[in-house]
């Protein structure tokens, strides 16, 4: 059974995605275009070099289209991540806490929903708008513990909310 809690990544990262995508574009459409046009003036190491600048851009146009088909619902009690070719089930009796992650680019906040297990250990790291957060998170608040991270993203320290810190 599906409901209708799913959840994207933000409009921020959706437009960074379609960026890529059509940077990378662009980019694949001049290299062929140089090779093409001049094909005389061209050298093996530059056509080898064109071909591994070309199979890099298709890497990035992918990364691009990944960005944008990216999301993860809540069935039943597991949470079902979503990706291009793979789908992910994290079962929620194997989950104790969640914790809000943001990374602010520039202006714009990417935001992600951290699951941990009872020790608190990470598990999952599942992109999220901002204006689905409220929603996620009264859903998860009513699951889930709060973990609150005392230290920093390179040497965490974290416990649950309502764990005393030491």
């Amino acid at each position: 059974m599906q409901n209708d809690l799913v959840f994207r990544t933000g409009l921020a990262k959706r437009a960074l995605g379609w960026l890529v995508c059509l940077g990378a574009v662009v980019g694949l459409v001049a290299v062929i275009y140089g090779i093409f046009t001049h094909p005389e003036a061209q050298t093996p190491p530059e056509l080898a070099s064109g071909v591994v600048i070309g199979v890099f851009l298709i890497g990035l146009i992918w990364t691009g289209i990944a960005i944008q088909n990216i999301r993860w619902s809540i069935e039943d009690e597991n949470i079902v991540y979503h990706g291009v070719f793979k789908k992910k089930t994290i079962p929620l009796s194997t989950l104790a806490g969640f914790g809000q992650f943001t990374v602010i680019v520039t202006i714009f906040p990417f935001l992600h929903v951290d699951f941990f297990d009872h020790q608190p250990k990470h598990i999952a790291r599942l992109p999220i708008s901002l204006s689905d957060w409220p929603k996620a998170e009264a859903w998860l608040a009513a699951r889930l513990r709060y973990v609150v991270n005392d230290g920093s993203h390179i040497l965490p320290k974290l416990r649950f909310a309502d764990t005393p810190k030491k």
